[in-house]
């Protein structure tokens, strides 16, 4: 049985938001539309994904090292114990500091909670401020998964139909519309979830916030702000948090975490700060849930929130130049099918949907493929639909914009964690001589700095490798993405094309 009729056979996924989720998961799982196998999904080998989005590269060696000191140390981790009534005081202040330096005033970023990842965030602060059946609005180009979460949590998610020019961001003016035209049910409405930045790369500026700030006021809303890719903002670019307005801190609270910007998917780290009133309903989630949260998770947050600068602006720097690549290899795409066709598009086939000023991937709008046929017969109507033909054609995944509350044929093309493993290569040299020092450090506190590089030296390692060199763990990246993009999505574009040549020629799409 498919995954969604697992989930409509034990009473779940009834809504609107977990059908547009289990059918875009079902599309890039490989299934049909019954939930059938059909092709090889996102995970197979032979399929480049584009459909998911963790850290850039492999985190820093000193985090790796921090994780390693942290499961053998006896003290301060101590594996056989529950650390759940210990703070670890360091982190939160380490976190407490971020989000100060990133305007929060201190009264609102020292009142911090940790925990497995921001998805049980979420799950905390719904717990925290909302009743089975209160609606909680998300901007089109939210992050899929709050579907799941909002229907365990039995809330009610609706979707903002943000715009493109406003870069997909919650606004007055969209709020309004929503409300005057979803009588009775907005008088429901008791959060909103801002993404900051957004999920496809977008800032709010001061001014915007300051708006929304007086609209949250005004109709007596809390609000959960989800930043968790702070720290890829493009340069000269800065985050502006909601919480950062005057009046603001006691109704909004900040979460971010290790994911995206350090590297840390797998570690399962998250944390936030807030209103105390709120804060400490969810720490009490917290701890009735989660019982206790690895201290190896905190120990390399730790690490994380203390690193090297550097190894942060390069993966920005890097995630740029990916941007532009994928938009270079989009137009590509286009000018083929011209070529092709011996005409110019009435419109591409592909076209970026929002400039992205952050973050690991971008929004792609596919318009000038709506109605066309594929050689099979079947009609592309949405980007569930692009998603299937692009995977079953070239084994190219796309993410289908229909779980972020798109109706169209909108898909997002996440470039970031692309050829991570060629990171992992890059920096080995280095992260294993920082693992190896902090395990003799562990295990011989007097020895002399002098005594453990000559171990290191007798193992075969260079007690002070250079920093690692980014350019050639990237470059596996860049390849994959010219390889999905401009090889095998072109080709299945000009195929395209070619079957639909006479109705693209005479202007007359429109099938669906």
């Amino acid at each position: 049985m498919a995954d969604s009729a697992r989930w409509l056979a034990r009473g779940f996924g009834t809504s609107d938001g977990i059908r547009r989720f289990n059918r875009a998961r079902d599309a890039i799982d490989g299934r049909d539309e019954q939930g059938h196998p059909a092709v090889p999904g996102w995970a197979d080998p032979s399929v480049i994904s584009l459909a998911h989005g963790e850290g850039v590269r492999r985190p820093h060696p000193s985090v790796v090292a921090a994780g390693i000191r942290a499961l053998i140390d006896v003290d301060e981790s101590s594996l056989d114990n529950y650390l759940y009534l210990r703070p670890f005081n360091r982190l939160d202040e380490a976190i407490a500091c971020e989000f100060e330096s990133e305007g929060i005033p201190t009264e609102y970023a020292g009142n911090v909670v940790v925990e497995s990842g921001n998805s049980r965030l979420f799950m905390g602060f719904f717990n925290a401020v909302l009743e089975p059946g209160d609606v909680v609005l998300v901007p089109r180009t939210y992050y899929q998964a709050v579907n799941m979460w909002a229907d365990l949590a039995r809330i009610d998610l609706r979707i903002v139909p943000t715009c493109a020019a406003d870069d997909f961001k919650l606004t007055p003016e969209t709020l309004d519309e929503w409300v005057a035209t979803n009588q009775p049910v907005a008088a429901r409405v008791r959060a909103l979830v801002v993404f900051n930045p957004g999920y496809t790369g977008s800032l709010y500026t001061e001014t915007e916030m300051t708006r929304l700030a007086a609209w949250v006021e005004e109709h007596d809303v809390a609000v959960l702000e989800d930043s968790i890719f702070t720290q890829t903002e493009f340069p000269g670019e800065r985050i502006v948090h909601l919480a950062s307005v005057p009046g603001m801190g006691d109704r909004v609270v900040t979460v971010d975490g290790g994911s995206k910007a350090y590297g840390l998917a797998n570690i399962r780290i998250g944390w936030g700060c807030g209103a105390s009133s709120i804060v400490e309903r969810m720490r009490h989630h917290v701890t009735a849930t989660s019982i206790c949260i690895p201290h190896l998770a905190k120990a390399m947050a730790l690490a994380a929130l203390k690193g090297p600068t550097d190894y942060l602006r390069a993966n920005v720097l890097e995630a740029m130049e990916r941007l532009e690549l994928v938009r270079g290899l989009l137009d590509d795409v286009n000018r083929e099918v011209e070529d092709v066709l011996g005409h110019p598009l009435a419109m591409p086939f592909f076209s970026v949907a929002h400039e992205p000023r952050a973050g690991h991937s971008v929004m792609v709008a596919a318009d000038g493929i709506a109605g066309l046929l594929t050689p099979e017969g079947a009609v592309l109507r949405d980007s569930v639909d692009v998603t299937r033909y692009f995977l079953r054609e070239e084994r190219v995944c796309l993410s289908p914009g229909l779980s972020n509350g798109f109706d169209d044929c909108t898909v997002r093309i996440s470039f970031g964690s692309l050829g991570s493993e060629g990171t992992w290569r890059d920096q080995r040299p280095q992260e294993e001589t920082e693992a190896l020092r902090a395990v003799l450090t562990e295990f011989r506190p007097t020895a002399t700095a002098a005594g453990l590089d000559a171990v290191l030296v007798d193992c075969g390692l260079d007690p002070a490798p250079g920093a690692e060199s980014s350019a050639a763990g990237f470059g596996t990246g860049r390849d994959l993405l010219r390889d999905a993009i401009g090889n095998r999505m072109m080709r299945a574009a000009v195929r395209l094309a070619q079957h639909n040549r006479e109705a693209l020629r005479a202007g007359t799409k429109g099938y669906a």
